[in-house]
């Protein structure tokens, strides 16, 4: 089977790898270099170890040997596993998929049958060298979310100045390398794991950033971490946390209504407070969201809420923990969208949950594979 992988990230390469050894014919569709994703956030130090990064079968495609046990930077995990892999595959990089398409039937034709497998896909990619059209049998999409980070503006829409804010590269969304920040006046927003990050190094730089931290928590963080957690990176990172909210100035409870420009920085109005804060730039943790755009055409349904396809967004309706340990639903059912042959995995199969794990990545690609046999 001609089957194209859209994303050269960790679940595009993995699926390529498997989909490859079962006798596929497989060429991964990359918009930037491989890695892209992972290479934006390559300070962070994960709290998952080697072991739940990498598979057996990766690591013995390049003769990898880890300390499955260590905890390794995003730099590390691109050098030593994912862009050696990378190397092993028909990988196209700079090759961005803008549409994905039947060959001929339109969206709206032979709804919901099986005789739409007949029809090749079709796929609109911009290349080096101009647009070109490639077809498959099967796309599996593993394009990520980290192209569409969730507004910092309450309500998640774009808080009133915040596009011209973005413009002028007063804010930044995400768990970017904040080191360029030293002694500047930061407003820091979210309270997930990526803001932890972000927090603990922008105190760590020399002189340390002015920070201000508005949670939609009271008590910051959004997610907790006991003696017990089995994950002693997240344990590390939450208590290192805590231990810095006295060193910040912390605005609980609070939404950012309005950026507007003040002496080269932002003055930012936050909802409920009567005087705004002057900062130099604005750091928005507040999550991100898959594009849909890309199969637009196709017949895949979307959950209204998470906006993840919706037979695995409905079984993980249930779980509200948060814990990205909790077991999750899964099955090869789950991944089957009214498109047969399309599939959504990885982070993108989330929508905007933040609880995916790299795992459950690695789960979804054999089931997939199963679905393709």
């Amino acid at each position: 089977m001609n089957v194209i992988v859209i994303g050269a990230g960790p679940v595009g390469l993995e699926a390529a790898l498997k989909l490859e050894e079962d006798g596929h014919s497989v060429t991964v569709l990359e918009k930037g270099l491989a890695a892209a994703g992972v290479r934006s956030w390559s300070h962070v130090t994960l709290f998952t170890p080697w072991s739940m990064l990498t598979t057996e079968r990766g690591r013995t495609r390049i003769g990898a040997t880890l300390d499955l046990s260590a905890l390794p930077s995003g730099a590390d995990f691109v050098s030593h596993y994912l862009a050696p892999i990378s190397t092993t595959l028909n990988l196209r990089a700079h090759h961005q998929v803008r549409s994905v398409s039947r060959s001929v039937q339109r969206k709206g034709t032979a709804i919901g049958s099986t005789v739409r497998v007949q029809d090749p896909f079709r796929l609109l990619v911009d290349t080096p060298h101009g647009e070109t059209v490639m077809f498959a049998d099967a796309v599996i999409d593993c394009s990520g979310v980290l192209s569409d980070p969730a507004p910092a503006g309450l309500g998640g829409v774009d808080a009133v100045g915040e596009r011209a804010a973005r413009q002028a590269g007063l804010i930044h969304y995400g768990p970017r390398d904040c080191s360029d920040l030293a002694g500047k006046r930061v407003l820091l927003v979210g309270d997930g794991a990526s803001a932890a990050t972000v927090l603990n190094q922008l105190l760590t730089t020399t002189p340390p950033a002015d920070v201000t931290w508005v949670t939609a928590h009271k008590d910051g963080l959004g997610f907790n971490s006991d003696s017990d957690d089995p994950l002693p990176g997240r344990r590390k990172l939450f208590q290192r946390t805590e231990n810095a909210r006295s060193q910040v100035t912390h605005a609980p409870l609070a939404w950012v209504t309005e950026m507007a420009p003040n002496n080269g920085g932002l003055s930012v109005t936050l909802d409920g407070r009567a005087e705004p804060v002057d900062v130099d730039v604005v750091v928005a943790c507040t999550g991100f969201r898959p594009d849909l755009n890309l199969h637009r055409e196709l017949q895949v349904h979307a959950c209204y809420a998470s906006e993840g396809p919706m037979k695995l967004a409905a079984a993980l309706l249930g779980d509200s923990s948060g814990d990205c340990l909790a077991p999750k639903a899964s099955g090869p059912e789950l991944l089957m969208n009214p498109e047969p042959q399309f599939f959504v995995l990885g982070a993108k199969s989330y929508g905007r949950r933040n609880d995916f794990l790299l795992r459950t990545g690695h789960a979804q690609i054999e089931e997939v594979a199963s679905l393709l046999a």
